[in-house]
C-alpha cells in the first residue's frame, strides 16, 4: 500500500499535521477562557472532565493541544494521547499512549485479577502527588477498553488533582456518544463543550487582523471557502497575505484558488490521521468515488480490515469529501489532483486500471470507464478496447474531437493486432482531419505509404485524406502506393489516385508519367464511378457516363463502408446527365452509410451537391435548407477553403432565382481566403457573380467575371456546358454589349458542344442562346426545338427561362400559336408561384398581363388558379414529389388538388389527364 510522503515544494506541505491544524489565538476564546479557569483552578478544585465536541475540523484537537500546552509550562504534569481509526479496534491502544511518559509499562498487558484496569492504580498515585492532565484527542475514535479505563478512571479520581481534557467529534464514530459515556461518570465537575463554525463577526476580525480591512464580499467568501473551520480559514489567510493582495472583491478568484490548495493540504492531513488503509480508501474514492458503492471502494482499496461504518462515518466529516444522494462518497473534483500527486506515477496507472476494471464489471458508463482507462496504462483487454472506441465515438458525435482523439490513440495502444491497430489509426486520422488537418495528413500518408498496411485500410485512408482536403499528400503517397500495390488494391487506388483530379489538370499538380490512366474498360465499381466522371467533364458520351455511374452505384458494396469521393464523382457524373433522381438517391445512401468523423468530413460535400441538384430542379427551399447545413458543416472542419466558392456560388444562385437579389450580391462579395481561389470551385463563384452583375444592370463585369469563369474551367479541360453555361451568358452578354460577331462565335460553340454532350437542359440553353443572339428570322422555330428539348429536362433555371421565352415568342410572333402561349404562361407561373419576387415569376406577370388566348377545355375555367398550376404540372409528367416541391406544398396537398381535377374534368386519373394537356397542346 502506497504511503503518504510530504512534497517538499511547498513550505505549508512540510509543517506537521498539528500546527496545519493549530487555530489562530485569536478565536474561540470562550472555550480558551473557560478552560483557562479549569486549568488554574486544579490544585484546589479536584477533578474535572472537559470534552470539546462538534463536525470534525472546527478546532477540537488544537484546543485539546492547547490546553495540554498551557498547563505543560505552568509545571503540571501532562499526558497525551490521540486516538485513531485505524487502532479503534486496538485494546488500550489510547491507554498506552497516556500511560508511556510514567514509565509505568511500555504496553499494558491487559487486566489482571488483581488489577483489572491497568496503570490505574499507579497514575491515581501520581495524580494525588502532581496536578496531572490527560489530553486525548479525537476521542471518538476511542477504543473500548480505553473508554472503560477513563470511566474507571474518572469515578476513582475524586480527592485527586486531575483534568480530563477531550476533544471529538459527536458523529464520526459508529458510537457517537463518546462525550456522553464519559460525562455519565459521577464524581468530577464536568464541561461540556460543542464548537459550531466561526460566527461571521469572528471570520471578519481574523480576515482584518491577518489581511488588513476587507470589503464585505471578500469576507463572506473567505467564510464560504473555510466553512467557519479556524485551521482552514488562518492557512487560507496568511497564505493569500503571502501573495502580496489586499482583501478586495476583485481578488476573489485568487481566494478561491488558494483555497483549493488549502483545502488539499488539509484533507490530506486529516486522511494522515486516519492511517495507512483508509488514505488508500481516499485515493480511490479520489479516483472513481462517484462511480463505485462505497463496499466496491473498500474492495479496490484492499482495506477489508477496517470496520465499513466507522470508516464511512469517518470519511463522511472530513474536510473536501462528500456523501452523494445515492449514498457513495466522492473527493471534492478540486481536490482529487491534490490526493492523488503525492503518488508515485505507476501507483496511480495501476489504481486507474483497476478502477476502470472495477468500474466496468459493476457497469459504469463509457464515458466514466475511458476516463479512468486514460490515465492508466494499456493491458491489452478487449473490453477496454471497445470501452474506449464506444466512447470515441459517442465524442465524435458530441463535437468533442480532441477527447475522441486521445481515446483512439490509447485504444491503439491497448490493441494487439497489427490489423485492427491500422484500422483505430484511420479512424484517428480521421478525428484529426476534422480539427487539424495538417495532423491528419501526416497519419493518412503514413497509412498509405506503409506496405503492411492492410489494403482495406490504406484505401480508406486514401478516400479520407481526399474528403479532408489533402489532395497534393494523398496523390503524392499513391504515386508510390501503386508500385507496390496488389493487383485488386491497385485497381481501387488508381481511381482514387484519378477522383482527385480527373482530368489531370489541376492548378500545381505534381507531374506523374508513372501512373497509367483509367482503363476505357473499368476494373472496378471505383473506376467506373470516376471513368464517368471523367468523360462527363469533357462532355462526351453520355449514355456511357450514365450507364457506368449507376453501375458504380448500384455494385459498390463493400463491408467496410463506400469510398466517398468515388460516390462523389459518379453522383456527380448523374447530376450533369440530368439523372437527378439517381444522383440524389445515390446521396442519401452515402449520407446513411457514414457516421462519425467520416459523416462530419463528408457531410459539406454531400449536401452542397445536394442543393446544387435541388437547384438544377428549381426546389430553391430545399437547395437552401442544404447548402445552409453544408456551410454549417463546412464551418466546423480545420480546413474548407476549397469548398466555401462552391457553396457560395451556388447559394448566390438560388438567392438570385428566389428574388433575394440584395442577399445574392452580399453573398458573392463576401471575401474568401486566398486557398479558395485554387479551388476546383472557383470558377462557379466567378460565375454567380457574373450572374449577379448581369442582373444589377453592369453587362461589362458580367462580362468579365464569365470569361474568367471560363479561362478557369478550360484551364483544367472542364469542358461540359452543363457545369456552368458561361459560353450562353458571355454570348448573351457580349450582345447586350453590341459585340456581336464575339457573341454569335460563342453561342455556336456551345451549341457545338450541347450537342455533343446531349442532355435536355444543356442543348435547350444552347439553343436559346443561339435564337436570343443570332437574329435570325425563324426564331419560332428556334425556340420551339428548344422548348422540345427541354420537356426531358428538370424544371431548373433553364427550364423556366426556355418557357418563358417560348411564351413570349408564341404570343407576339407570325405564326404564333395563342393557345400554346396560355399553357406554357400558365405552366410558368405555377413553376414560379412560390417565389413571386424571382425574375421569371414578375417575366410571367408582365407576360399575363400581355396575354390573349384562352384554353378551351370542358371544365377548365371552373379549377381553381392552384388547381390548374397542379394539373398542368402534373399533366407534363411531374410526379407528385416534384409538384410538391415546386409549389411549397405537401404531397397529400398535390394529392387532394388533383382528386378535385379529375372530379371537375370528369377523367380517370393522370394518364387520361396527361392526354387532355397533350391535347391541349395541340398535338
Amino acid at each position: 500500500m502506497t504511503g503518504w510522503t510530504p512534497s517538499p515544494h511547498a513550505w505549508y506541505r512540510t509543517r506537521s499535521a498539528a500546527a496545519v491544524e493549530d487555530p489562530p489565538s485569536r478565536v474561540r476564546a470562550r472555550e480558551r477562557s473557560m478552560m483557562t479557569a479549569v486549568l488554574d483552578g486544579l490544585d484546589t478544585s479536584g477533578p474535572v472532565l472537559v470534552t470539546l465536541a462538534g463536525r470534525s475540523g472546527l478546532g477540537q484537537s488544537a484546543l485539546v493541544r492547547w490546553a495540554a500546552d498551557r498547563a505543560a509550562a505552568s509545571g503540571r504534569r501532562v499526558l497525551r494521547a490521540r486516538a485513531a481509526l485505524s487502532e479503534s479496534e486496538l485494546p488500550y491502544g489510547v491507554v498506552s499512549q497516556l500511560l508511556e511518559p510514567l514509565d509505568l509499562t511500555a504496553a499494558p498487558p491487559g487486566p489482571t485479577r488483581h488489577e483489572p484496569f491497568p496503570g490505574l492504580a499507579a497514575l491515581l498515585r501520581a495524580a494525588r502527588t502532581c496536578p496531572t492532565v490527560l489530553a486525548v484527542e479525537d476521542a471518538h475514535w476511542l477504543d473500548r477498553e480505553s473508554m472503560h479505563w477513563l470511566q474507571a478512571l474518572l469515578r476513582r479520581s475524586t480527592g485527586t488533582s486531575l483534568a480530563v481534557v477531550c476533544g471529538g467529534d459527536d458523529a464520526a464514530a459508529a458510537d457517537p456518544g463518546w462525550s456522553g459515556r464519559l460525562g455519565s461518570v459521577p464524581g468530577p465537575a464536568a464541561h461540556h463543550l460543542t464548537l459550531a463554525p466561526l460566527p461571521p463577526d469572528e471570520i471578519a476580525t481574523e480576515v482584518d487582523r491577518v489581511c488588513g480591512r476587507a470589503d464585505e464580499a471578500f469576507t463572506a467568501e473567505a467564510g464560504r471557502i473555510s466553512g467557519g473551520h479556524p485551521a482552514v480559514l488562518h492557512d487560507l489567510l496568511q497564505r493569500f497575505a503571502a501573495l502580496g493582495h489586499r482583501p478586495a472583491a476583485a481578488k476573489v478568484p485568487v481566494l478561491r484558488t488558494t483555497g483549493t490548495a488549502v483545502l488539499g493540504d488539509h484533507l490530506t492531513s486529516a486522511v494522515r490521521t486516519l492511517g495507512a488503509e483508509a488514505g488508500e480508501v481516499v485515493r480511490v474514492l479520489a479516483v472513481c468515488g462517484d462511480l463505485l458503492d462505497f463496499p466496491l471502494v473498500r474492495t479496490l482499496a484492499r482495506a477489508g480490515s477496517l470496520n465499513e461504518r466507522r470508516l464511512r462515518a469517518a470519511l463522511t466529516r472530513t474536510t473536501g469529501i462528500r456523501a452523494l444522494p445515492d449514498g457513495r462518497l466522492a473527493v471534492d473534483p478540486a481536490l482529487r489532483v491534490r490526493v492523488l500527486e503525492e503518488m508515485t506515477a505507476d501507483d496511480r496507472a495501476d489504481l486507474h486500471i483497476r478502477a476502470a476494471e472495477l468500474a466496468h464489471r459493476s457497469g459504469a458508463e463509457d464515458r466514466a470507464v475511458a476516463g479512468l482507462l486514460l490515465a492508466g496504462r494499456p493491458t491489452g483487454s478487449a473490453w477496454a478496447i471497445h470501452t474506449l472506441r464506444r466512447e470515441a465515438d459517442h465524442a465524435v458525435r458530441e463535437g468533442e474531437h480532441d477527447r475522441a482523439a486521445a481515446l483512439l490513440a490509447r485504444a491503439a495502444e491497448e490493441e494487439r493486432d497489427p490489423g485492427e491497430r491500422d484500422r483505430l489509426r484511420l479512424e484517428l486520422a480521421a478525428v484529426h482531419l476534422v480539427t487539424e488537418p495538417e495532423a491528419g495528413d501526416l497519419r493518412i500518408e503514413r497509412l498509405i505509404r506503409t506496405p503492411q498496411t492492410p489494403a482495406a485500410v490504406r484505401l480508406h485512408a486514401a478516400d479520407l485524406g481526399l474528403t479532408g482536403g489533402g489532395t497534393d499528400v494523398v496523390r503524392r503517397s499513391l504515386t508510390d502506393a501503386l508500385t507496390t500495390a496488389a493487383a485488386s488494391e491497385r485497381d481501387d487506388l488508381l481511381a482514387l489516385f484519378w477522383a482527385a483530379d480527373p482530368t489531370g489538370q489541376a492548378i500545381g499538380a505534381p507531374t506523374v508519367p508513372t501512373v497509367p490512366p483509367l482503363p476505357p474498360r473499368p476494373a472496378s465499381p471505383a473506376q467506373a464511378a470516376v471513368r464517368a466522371w471523367q468523360l462527363a467533364l469533357y462532355g462526351e458520351s453520355l449514355d456511357e457516363v450514365g450507364s457506368l455511374a449507376r453501375a458504380a452505384l448500384a455494385d459498390d458494396r463493400r463491408p467496410d463502408g463506400p469510398l466517398i469521393q468515388t460516390v462523389l464523382a459518379a453522383c456527380k457524373a448523374l447530376c450533369l446527365a440530368d439523372a437527378l433522381d439517381d444522383a440524389e438517391s445515390g446521396l442519401n445512401r452515402l449520407l446513411g452509410a457514414l457516421d462519425g468523423s467520416r459523416l462530419r468530413l463528408a457531410a459539406p460535400q454531400i449536401l452542397a451537391l445536394r442543393g446544387e441538384l435541388n437547384t438544377r430542379r428549381g426546389r430553391h427551399a430545399q437547395a437552401d435548407r442544404d447548402l445552409e447545413a453544408a456551410e454549417q458543416g463546412a464551418s466546423r472542419l480545420g480546413r474548407s477553403d476549397a469548398l466555401l466558392p462552391h457553396l457560395y456560388g451556388i447559394r448566390a444562385i438560388v438567392d438570385v432565382e428566389s428574388g433575394r437579389e440584395d442577399a445574392a450580391r452580399e453573398r458573392a462579395a463576401t471575401p474568401l481566403p486566398p486557398a479558395a481561389e485554387d479551388s476546383e470551385h472557383w470558377p462557379r463563384l466567378l460565375f454567380a457573380r457574373g450572374v449577379v452583375a448581369l442582373r444589377g444592370g453592369n453587362p461589362v463585369e458580367a462580362r468579365d467575371q464569365f470569361r474568367e469563369c471560363g479561362r478557369r474551367l478550360l484551364s483544367r479541360h472542364h469542358l461540359n456546358s452543363a457545369l456552368v453555361p458561361w459560353r450562353s451568358l458571355t454570348a448573351l452578354t457580349c450582345h447586350t454589349l453590341g459585340e456581336s460577331a464575339e457573341a454569335r462565335r460563342l453561342s455556336e460553340q456551345e451549341l457545338a458542344l450541347a450537342r455533343r454532350w446531349g442532355t435536355g437542359s444543356t442543348l435547350a440553353w444552347a439553343q436559346l442562346t443561339a435564337v436570343l443572339v443570332a437574329g435570325r428570322e425563324d426564331r419560332l422555330t428556334g425556340i420551339r426545338s428548344a422548348m422540345g428539348a427541354v420537356r426531358s429536362a428538370p424544371t431548373g433555371p433553364e427550364y423556366a427561362r426556355v418557357l418563358a421565352e417560348y411564351t413570349a415568342l408564341e404570343m407576339t410572333e407570325n405564326g404564333g400559336d395563342r393557345r400554346m402561349a396560355a399553357l406554357s404562361l400558365a405552366e410558368l407561373s405555377a413553376l414560379t408561384a412560390a417565389h413571386p419576387a424571382a425574375p421569371m415569376a414578375v417575366r410571367a406577370r408582365a407576360l399575363a398581363g400581355a396575354a390573349t388566348g384562352t384554353v378551351s377545355v370542358p371544365g377548365w375555367d371552373a379549377l381553381s388558379e392552384a388547381e390548374q398550376q397542379s394539373a398542368l404540372l402534373a399533366g407534363r409528367g411531374r410526379s407528385n414529389r416534384d409538384i410538391a416541391a415546386l409549389l411549397g406544398i405537401s404531397s397529400r396537398a398535390v394529392e387532394l388538388r388533383l382528386a378535385r381535377v379529375y372530379r371537375k374534368l370528369r377523367i380517370n386519373g393522370r394518364q387520361e389527364l396527361r392526354e387532355l394537356v397533350r391535347a391541349m397542346e395541340g398535338h
